[in-house]
């Protein structure tokens, strides 16, 4: 009799498991579909959500027949003991909802380009309770959601997002039209492997600093990842030039 009891608790149990390891796989690839057809921000923190749900609805489906436990009881215990543990996650509880927050608001989605403090880089994750991102030189930062929920985050555009900037000083005596027509030559010749023909090659002037006039040049590439090639070919393509301010 115990034992014709226990193989019937066990094969609830096995069947449980599978029908919500089902109901799972399917559930995540409904929200990976609709992350792709529809305007929903995508992150693995929504499907990790789901999954929680789905296996805490399990638990609770077996609770009785196989643990003899009330349902109803659980879960107001379970208020209680949560009340408690709270206490010990607020920065987990705060992670999970600024997160829930920063998706759900698309302040940020997977594959932004965003600046936070000295970090920049590209949105390659949102999770429980941290945001990651891919420097340019492929660093990977994991910032708590509850920090860019109370940081000044700066979202950049395609142009600040893929592109690098050469500050040059120019002697104060130059013709600034003339050095900015060679500047342009020279640095799109350097770059024509790497520029984006949409972004281009952009001049800013930023006025007179502490060794003469101070010229920013910016360009737009196709991937960042010929960021540090393109850096290194405007510097060569401008260094020696009659121009340049001395130090």
């Amino acid at each position: 009799m115990l034992q014709n009891e226990l193989v019937t608790k066990a094969l609830i149990m096995v069947v449980t498991c599978v029908v919500a390891a089902a109901v799972q796989m399917v559930a995540s690839k409904a929200i990976r579909h609709a992350f792709t057809v529809g305007n929903v921000p995508k992150g693995s923190i929504f499907i990790n959500l789901v999954r929680a749900l789905i296996w805490f609805m399990a638990l609770l489906s077996v609770l009785e027949p196989v643990f003899g436990v009330q349902p109803t009881a659980f879960v107001a215990a379970l208020g209680v003991t949560s009340i408690a543990v709270s206490f010990g996650l607020q920065n987990t509880i705060a992670n999970i909802i600024s997160g829930l927050g920063l998706m759900i608001a698309h302040v940020i989605e997977v594959g932004d380009w965003i600046e936070v403090g000295s970090y920049q880089g590209v949105v390659t994750d949102i999770t429980w309770r941290a945001t990651t991102i891919r420097t340019l030189v492929g660093d990977v930062i994991v910032i708590p959601n509850s920090v860019l929920n109370t940081t000044m985050l700066r979202k950049l555009s395609p142009f600040s997002a893929r592109s690098v900037i050469v500050p040059l000083d120019i002697h104060p005596e130059a013709d600034i039209a003339e050095v900015e027509r060679d500047v342009r030559e020279s640095v799109e010749a350097a770059v024509v492997e790497w520029v984006d023909p949409d972004l281009g090659v952009l001049l800013i002037q930023q006025g007179y600093g502490s060794f003469g006039f101070r010229l920013d040049v910016k360009v737009g590439l196709r991937d960042m990842s010929d960021a540090l090639a393109a850096r290194s070919a405007i510097v060569r393509a401008c260094s020696g030039r009659s121009w340049l301010a001395r130090w």
